[in-house]
């Protein structure tokens, strides 16, 4: 997979000379979890997702590469379920977070190309590497323990955005990331954030 990944990375950073402009939002993100166990023991998250677009010459068609990071801590009720099942002979507390870090290519459509009004259709694909850690408190000492995936994520998502200066635009998108292997996480995410012209 991640060969399939560089292969197309650099065939889309070697074709740039095709496109007439590129792209750069900032956003932050604030995510819901759905799938079963993830949305059972974790709280919504927060992170920041950054995409940079290349487009068309006097098109709405662009490619893009997405990348970011999300962070989801665990609900009180999962952490004293993990620290009753992983008794010791001092007594700890258990804080418990999940982090993931989207590396995609994604491709975009944006209906309104030249106008303040902007609505865009996007279609992300690529690795999406996570990180569990349980970190123990107590008083005596602490611990930190720490478990990776990387997995295959999609990431389907609209957007719209207003330009309010020339190159800027407030953007406001929505998504549903989807994880496929072992973990197999899904969630809903809501970016708020500013694009503009390089």
């Amino acid at each position: 997979m991640y060969k399939i990944f560089i292969i197309t990375t650099v065939f889309v950073l070697s074709i740039t000379n095709s496109f007439s402009q590129f792209k750069m939002d900032i956003t932050a993100n604030y995510s819901l979890p759905q799938s079963t166990d993830f949305s059972k023991n974790y709280q919504n998250g927060i992170g920041v997702i950054s995409e940079i677009y290349y487009f068309y010459k006097e098109t709405g068609l662009s490619g893009g590469i997405l990348f970011g990071f999300n962070s989801f801590r665990a609900k009180n009720s999962f952490e004293e379920e993990f620290k009753n099942t992983n008794t010791t002979i001092f007594d700890y507390d258990y804080e418990i977070n999940y982090y993931t870090f989207p590396l995609m290519l994604s491709a975009n459509y944006t209906f309104f190309h030249k106008k303040k009004f902007n609505v865009i259709l996007s279609f992300a694909f690529g690795g999406n590497f996570m990180e569990q850690k349980q970190k123990q408190i107590g008083e005596y000492t602490s611990d930190t323990r720490k478990e990776y995936y990387n997995e295959f994520g999609i990431y389907p998502n609209i957007g719209l955005s207003y330009m309010f200066a020339k190159d800027m635009s407030v953007l406001l998108k929505s998504g549903y990331n989807i994880t496929y292997g072992e973990q197999k996480l899904t969630y809903i995410g809501i970016r708020l954030g500013i694009a503009y012209n390089i």
